[in-house]
């Protein structure tokens, strides 16, 4: 993704899609910090609710007049909470904004939910699960389970 902006304008170009919330807020500090950045307003404000448990909902807003405008023949997405008002320009623009996120991209990503679902499959089946359906703990069980013939120790 590389993102352009016309200071005078305040016109932020964006010629892909936008499906890394964190990494496009970083690359917008990235324009502010530039020479030509540091004699303009800020850009954007970066706004995290914590969800406890390790999710966070990341928001970017476009602050002090700045517009988005995607440049290309599209379809573009955006994936996140975005407030921003983006330029028409007759691409295709499909927004999608999250509830939550627990991983981003920026730095490393983690392993998707499938990938440890199927490593912790083949671990299992890889190995004998000692079960013993008539011990708990080496000790043996007496009893059905039933009304009057409860489990417990033998």
């Amino acid at each position: 993704m590389a993102l352009t902006v016309n200071w005078l304008t305040k016109v932020v170009y964006s010629d892909a899609s936008i499906t890394d919330l964190p990494a496009h807020h970083l690359a917008l500090r990235d324009l502010e910090a530039s020479a030509s950045g540091q004699l303009h307003p800020e850009i954007c404000e970066w706004a995290e609710l914590d969800l406890e448990g390790g999710a966070t909902l990341p928001q970017v807003k476009y602050v002090n007049g700045y517009v988005l405008e995607f440049v290309g023949p599209g379809p573009f997405s955006i994936k996140g909470n975005l407030k921003c008002t983006i330029n028409d320009t007759g691409v295709q623009v499909e927004r999608e904004t999250s509830a939550s996120y627990t991983t981003t991209a920026i730095g490393g990503s983690g392993p998707s939910a499938e990938s440890i679902a199927a490593a912790l499959i083949a671990a299992l089946q890889a190995t004998t699960i000692p079960v013993d359906v008539q011990a708990i703990n080496g000790t043996p069980v007496i009893g059905s389970g039933g009304a009057g013939d409860e489990w417990g120790p033998g």
